[in-house]
């Protein structure tokens, strides 16, 4: 019997930039230990089967079976600060299925699902999440979910920082990192990472970045000094009442805020936030609506 693998948190561009998949022995022999689990490698040496998420599903499609039966094939977006998460429902995962087929648009879900991977043949990667659990959440959790995935990143790009710093040295990979004081279970999954994607120090440096853009579309609102106008509450109350569940358009919203004495780089950048936030989605450019 093969345990279940530990769920990661990781966020959406990372997991859609991972292309390589490390397949164990007894799954590519077809042996008695076929249901050993294959392993998605992220650029940060991540080595992920499964992944916990946590966002706003801004789309659900019911697709046709490939095979023109009637079964069906759910497809959703899950969007964090970075980028959609690609999740596929279909007979296997009925819960999941029904949840999707009935959900409502825009909300704060979580998934807890398997990663799967497609290579079509022309050496490109695509790569989706199969929902072993999906349920409603709210904001509060959602926020939370971003600092302890922002965390758990931080740690893996600190431990290349440090092997960068070093030199690399001119022994094994994993010698270096050993030196360097890095666990050898993240170093595993760092040697694959550096052999496959060969990416330097400014990539993960670029990472940072992200990290500190997903920090900040939940924290902003948190250095806001008390005397100055509270816009983000005002835009909010606008938004309500121009969306009557059918969304508004990015000039309609402006004429209305500037109506209220809004200056329009304000609105626009208040707006801007709020949308990093979550609290709105764009379904189509210039295009909004307001996640209840």
């Amino acid at each position: 019997m093969v345990e279940r693998e530990v769920a990661h948190r990781m966020f959406a561009q990372e997991f859609n930039d991972s292309r390589f998949n490390l397949y164990s022995n007894s799954s590519l022999s077809g042996n008695q230990e076929v249901y050993s689990p294959n392993f998605l490698i992220s650029p940060t040496g991540l080595k992920v089967n499964r992944v916990f998420v946590v966002g706003v599903i801004t789309e659900v499609d019911r697709l046709s079976d490939q095979n023109g039966s009637e079964k069906e094939l759910w497809r959703a977006r899950i969007s964090d600060p970075t980028g959609a998460f690609t999740v596929y429902a279909g007979s296997y995962q009925p819960e999941a299925s029904i949840f999707l087929s009935t959900v409502s648009v825009p909300s704060y879900v979580m998934v807890l699902g398997k990663v799967r991977s497609y290579e079509p043949g022309d050496g490109s990667v695509y790569v989706s999440l199969r929902p072993e659990e999906i349920n409603y959440v709210d904001e509060s959790v959602r926020d939370r979910w971003i600092v302890d995935t922002a965390e758990m990143t931080l740690e893996r790009l600190d431990a290349f920082e440090r092997f960068f710093s070093s030199g690399h040295g001119t022994g094994k990979l994993s010698d270096s990192m050993e030196s360097c004081g890095i666990p050898q279970t993240l170093a595993s999954g760092m040697c694959l990472s550096l052999d496959y994607y060969h990416k330097d120090k400014e990539y993960y440096d670029s990472l940072r970045c992200v990290l500190k853009k997903a920090l900040c579309s939940i924290g902003a609102s948190l250095d806001t000094p008390e005397e100055e106008t509270d816009y983000e509450s005002i835009v909010q109350s606008i938004l309500e009442i121009l969306d009557d569940g059918n969304g508004f358009d990015y000039s309609e919203y402006i004429g209305k805020a500037v109506s209220q004495n809004i200056p329009g780089n304000i609105a626009d950048s208040t707006l801007k936030s709020l949308l990093s936030k979550g609290h709105i989605y764009e379904p189509r450019a210039g295009f909004f609506k307001v996640i209840h």
